[in-house]
């Protein structure tokens, strides 16, 4: 017995100091490459692809998956070509693949036929995918592959092409045949995303191959993937459930009342299904009352314009006039939709106005906190005839704090605790760094307690986070995305929100299931190791009522 305790003190001493174990950053040459990447310095990375050291040629060949910078090309295909080391060679493919430039394409072929080890040609195969156009379905058409790691990496370069928006009938084909299989791999997965893709690119596509094969024992593993494509056949309701629900009124009004909060209220407003003289007004009330919550005031103005369409561009010109982010971003998105249907004399009568208003707004935004509002209004202008919007690249403003960084465990993990019970996630320090500190200094400081879960997509995410509440809230830095490692977007992954690349901020997302289209997009930092079942309770409006370092 005495034994047994001593056992269990001494397990229990080598799993502390497990998860205290210190991260990869004590090296500072790996600090000085990941420096660079962050500054993205082409120039000054392309040195270390040659350095003598294999760990920092695949740091400096990864850092390029988040510089994209296309004028590392040819410096990658000489990797791909003479290095003698495998993972170099990965790396390589991989940023070759994140850059994704087609006169990447050729490289990427010859090196997969000169690459002798299967594990990197799986990487080559989904870069080829990410880079490929319509020209390269044929390649994947006409090869199959038995291997395990070559049939994921087929099935990844398919799935991207899918991405691009690239399809053909013999792929579709092949992936409903993946699903039947007996197979259980990530292969499957991945097929029934692609299929989810194409669905969603031609929606009037024949579903009864879908329905007959969501019966299948062998497709059970990605049953709930197949059902989104299936429409849902909404729930017949009672008189009775119409007026609180749909219909505007005093049942419905009465109901509204009765709402606790202001997330509630919003998604009562959402629901509303009734265009009469007297909802417009209530929705009119809501959107130009200061006092009313931003979530509430969002969800009046989105509903007014679907019910409105003709009669919106005064309520758009007021949004664009107002000082709230939200409405000015909501404003311009409803902008770059004009064409869709055809102008009409009411926008063509406050065409000039909007230009002006657009204008105004743009010049007044503060960047780097404003940037999805930013890159709504420049859209918004280029689809009013205005200049053309190219891309948003924010300046470096936020130095990664490597002193802090050195602190972190490899390990450390991080208690969520919501009103539906507790998260625990594990933090990836050495894939992003820069991320982690930031999230970690946000933490130590309390910022993200009290604040709300604000966005819920089932068998999606949940994203929370927002100073604001309603998903346009930062503060006033961004930080750089970070693509430089192979994390990918399975259950429970933790990334962090953007508005493009570089823009992270401080909002975050829990995946309910395998999301691969966000793989390369968004930052992963973490993922969930205890609490799933939390993550998929979590509802609009649920509170962060702390999060803690474990």
């Amino acid at each position: 017995m005495k034994y047994s305790i001593i056992l269990l003190v001494l397990l229990a001493s080598c799993s502390d100091k497990n998860k205290n174990a210190p991260n990869q950053w004590v090296d500072d040459k790996l600090i000085t490459i990941y420096e660079l990447q962050d500054r993205r310095d082409t120039e000054g990375l392309i040195p270390f692809l040659k350095a003598k050291k294999e760990s920092h040629r695949v740091a400096a060949a990864l850092a390029f998956a988040s510089a994209q910078d296309t004028l590392a090309i040819p410096y990658l295909n000489q990797m791909l070509q003479i290095d003698q080391d495998p993972m170099p060679r990965r790396a390589a493919a991989f940023a070759l693949g994140q850059i994704g430039h087609p006169k990447a394409l050729q490289i990427l072929r010859s090196a997969f036929d000169g690459e002798l080890l299967n594990e990197n040609r799986r990487y080559i195969l989904e870069a080829i995918g990410k880079c490929g156009d319509s020209s390269t379905l044929s390649l994947f058409e006409n090869t199959e592959y038995t291997d395990s790691n070559l049939n994921v990496g087929w099935w990844y370069g398919v799935y991207r092409l899918g991405l691009k928006g690239y399809f053909s009938e013999s792929l579709v084909e092949q992936a409903l045949s993946e699903i039947r299989a007996e197979n259980a791999g990530f292969s499957k997965q991945l097929a029934a995303a692609y299929l989810q893709r194409y669905h969603r690119k031609n929606p009037s596509a024949n579903k009864e191959e879908i329905r007959n094969l969501i019966q299948l024992k062998n497709a059970s593993p990605v049953s709930t993937q197949l059902q989104l494509i299936i429409p849902n056949v909404e729930k017949i309701k009672t008189e009775s459930e119409i007026l609180k629900t749909e219909r505007f009124g005093q049942p419905w009004q009465a109901e509204f009342a009765k709402k606790v909060t202001d997330y509630e209220k919003a998604i009562h407003i959402d629901n509303l299904k009734d265009e009469s003289t007297s909802a417009a007004m209530f929705l009119l009330n809501k959107v130009k009352s200061d006092t009313v919550a931003a979530v509430i005031r969002n969800a009046a103005f989105a509903k007014y314009c679907q019910f409105y369409p003709s009669q919106k561009w005064n309520l758009i010109s007021y949004a664009l006039r107002s000082t709230d982010m939200a409405l000015q971003s909501l404003a311009a998105i409803e902008i770059q939709g004009i064409g869709k249907p055809k102008y009409t004399p009411e926008l063509n009568a406050m065409w000039n106005t909007l230009v002006m208003e657009c204008n105004q707004v743009k010049s007044k935004l503060q960047l780097p906190q404003q940037a999805e509002t930013y890159i709504d209004i420049c859209k918004a202008i280029g689809v009013l005839g205005g200049e053309k919007f190219t891309g948003y690249k924010p300046k470096y403003n936020n130095p990664i704090d490597w002193n802090f960084v050195k602190t972190i465990p490899a390990k450390q993990e991080v208690l969520i605790k919501t009103t539906k019970g507790a998260i625990t996630i594990q933090l990836f320090v050495n894939d992003a760094p820069g991320t982690v500190s930031n999230f970690l200094k946000l933490v130590d400081s309390g910022f993200y307690d009290t604040k709300y879960f604000h966005r819920v997509v089932p068998q999606f995410v949940i994203q929370g986070g927002c100073p604001r509440g309603d998903g346009w809230g930062s503060l006033n830095w961004t930080q750089r995305s970070e693509f430089s490692n192979y994390q990918t977007y399975s259950e429970g992954t933790v990334g962090m929100a953007s508005a493009g690349l570089d823009t992270e901020g401080v909002q975050f997302f829990i995946t309910h299931c395998p999301t691969p289209h966000l793989d390369g997009r968004y930052s992963i930092f973490a993922r969930v190791m205890s609490g799933m079942e939390v993550v998929n309770k979590i509802t609009v409006g649920d509170k962060i009522v702390s999060i803690k370092r474990k």
